[in-house]
């Protein structure tokens, strides 16, 4: 793993933009716990989130509101439960413009997907959170299909489910935590 400067950073995060957008991504599903922040919760955080906002990758904080100003929508899909607690951390890392418009998939009861989809893995989490973003044009993103939608998560079971399902996704390593950037940059 190399130490990579917040400037060089910045331009990989755009570089990256700029790659998704070639590709016509135009939905990022991304895991939270271990991949968004550098720590897992379990599902029972007990600090403050003011302390796990501490915790949001620099990568993210970058390439998250990057992302979003080139019309990319962005969705956490976690199998954590305490998505409020989630929806806190995202409104004290970015800006509310963006925090608002980041639906949050998680274990919590309060959705649920009717649709025809797999529901392995993040398949129904990112499934629902699309049609939530579709049900809100003022957003930008009317039609998101499985080749316009790339899963980021630690896990590699996620990804490998995902992939089978024939949907992109990219591997963050925890221990190569800005490797997954490169990644990105090779998909076709």
């Amino acid at each position: 793993m190399s130490v990579i400067t917040t400037s060089q950073l910045e331009s990989l995060c755009s570089d990256v933009v700029e790659k998704l957008v070639r590709l016509k991504i135009n939905f990022l599903a991304i895991d939270f716990d271990q991949t968004i922040v550098d720590v897992h919760t379990g599902g029972r955080w007990k600090e403050s989130t003011s302390e796990l906002a501490k915790h949001v990758r620099p990568a993210f904080r970058h390439l998250i509101p990057m992302a979003m100003s080139r019309n990319i929508r962005i969705a956490v899909v976690t199998f954590s439960p305490q998505t409020g607690q989630i929806r806190e951390v995202l409104e004290i890392a970015f800006d509310s413009s963006i925090s608002d418009s980041m639906p949050i998939r998680g274990n919590d009861k309060t959705w649920t997907y009717t649709g025809n989809g797999l529901r392995l893995g993040k398949q129904e989490h990112m499934a629902s959170a699309a049609e939530e973003l579709m049900t809100r044009p003022m957003l930008g993103v009317t039609d998101v299909k499985k080749n316009t939608t790339l899963l980021i998560d630690d896990d590699p079971r996620n990804i490998k489910k995902c992939l089978r399902d024939g949907t992109r996704a990219v591997w963050l390593n925890p221990m190569d935590p800005n490797r997954f950037l490169d990644d990105i940059l090779l998909l076709e």
